[in-house]
Parts: C-alpha cells; structure tokens; sequence
C-alpha cells in the first residue's frame, strides 16, 4: 500500500457521529493533487451529559451549560481540555507516522468540532500542515492559551444566516485573532450551518489553501 504523504485530522460536529465527516473527504478527494494520499482520522467525542439540554446525554467534545448562538456560550473548560489533549496525543501519533514532521498533518472541524479543531491546533507547540474548520469559532479559552502553541495556517469559513453558532461571533473571534498578529483565512458567505451549504465555493478557496500548504 502507497504510503501516506498527509494526515487530516477531522472532529465532528455536537450530536454529531464521525461517519458523517465524510462528507468532506468525498469533497476533499476531488480538489487534492494527485501525488496526495491522505490518511483521514475520525475520531469520535465522547458520550456525556449537556447541562443546558436539561443533562440529556449527546457526543459532544465539551459540555454547554448555557445555549447561547450570537454570544459566546458557557462552556466547560476542563472538558475542552481533556479533548484538546487528547487531540494533541492523536496529532504527536501521526508526526511518529510522517518521521517527526508535524507539517505533514492537518486538522480539521465542522461546527463544535471546528471550535475543537482550531484550539487543538492553535495550542499544539509545533507548526502544523494547517487547521481548516466549517462554521465554528475561536472560543474564549482557546485565547487564553495561546501563547502554549505557535502561528498557525489557517483557513475557516462561516455563513451570514448561520443560526446555530451566530456569523457575529465568528467573525469577531476570527477578527481578534488577526488583530493579535496572527494569519487567517477567512471565506465569508451567505449560507447557512447545514453541512451542504456554501461548499462548492468553499471548496474552491480551499484548493489554493491546500495547494500553498500540502
């Protein structure tokens, strides 16, 4: 079996199960060079109980306690951490794969796990491939640890009529980001959360993306 040249790294959404992701490797497969061969990792959150939905127990990659869209919602922080680390882990495994090259590896989130995904690699000690993430954020505590990771490529994207994590919040995580001296490609669009929407011009701007930095 041909060796693979990269690893992407893809969380999954809140509720959401890793088989779902694939969706975007069938959507990656179509703009990759041919000398790419990607190694795809799904992990999948764990099961636990999500305090503002009365502790109904979901896949979620850290608890909410309050539901907030336009405004940064409440989360907990010791879940973040313990999903961060144990993202770091899966990402110091594949730089073992890729010879100690932790450029060779991406990763990437959509929605929760695009938040998941951008402090993961925000706050990994090493420079990555890149972090790519569909309609989420950069939660508050992901800046109060940043100076624990080093700059990092990134590209996201988010719709105007998002209505499950508010275009506003996104934005003006993405904007502090930038105004903190730090790289970001961002793709603004007129669509909404759903996984489907927007991603022929998303993956269009992510083809001079992946080109620049695979």
């Amino acid at each position: 079996m041909k060796k693979y040249s990269h690893s992407f790294i893809f969380l999954h959404g809140f509720t959401m199960h890793p088989e779902e992701m694939v969706f975007f490797k069938k959507r990656f497969n179509n703009i990759l060079p041919n000398n790419i061969n990607i190694k795809y990792i799904f992990p999948k959150a764990p099961m636990k109980k999500i305090t503002c939905y009365d502790n109904k127990k979901y896949l979620a990659w850290y608890d909410y306690y309050d539901p907030n869209i336009f405004t940064e919602p409440d989360i907990n922080e010791n879940d973040l951490i313990k999903s961060r680390t144990k993202t770091h882990k899966l990402i110091s495994k594949e730089k073992s794969y890729h010879n100690g090259k932790s450029s060779k590896i991406f990763v990437l989130g959509y929605s929760q796990g695009c938040c998941m995904a951008l402090d993961a690699g925000i706050t990994y000690p090493e420079k990555l491939g890149g972090i790519i993430g569909f309609k989420g954020h950069i939660i508050n505590y992901t800046f109060d640890s940043i100076k624990q990771g080093v700059p990092q490529n990134i590209w996201v994207c988010h719709g105007k009529m998002d209505k499950t994590i508010g275009y506003g919040l996104a934005k003006k995580s993405y904007d502090k980001y930038k105004k903190m001296g730090y790289d970001i490609t961002f793709l603004s669009q007129n669509v909404n959360h759903g996984m489907i929407t927007g991603i022929k011009d998303q993956m269009i701007s992510l083809k001079i993306f992946l080109d620049k930095y695979l």
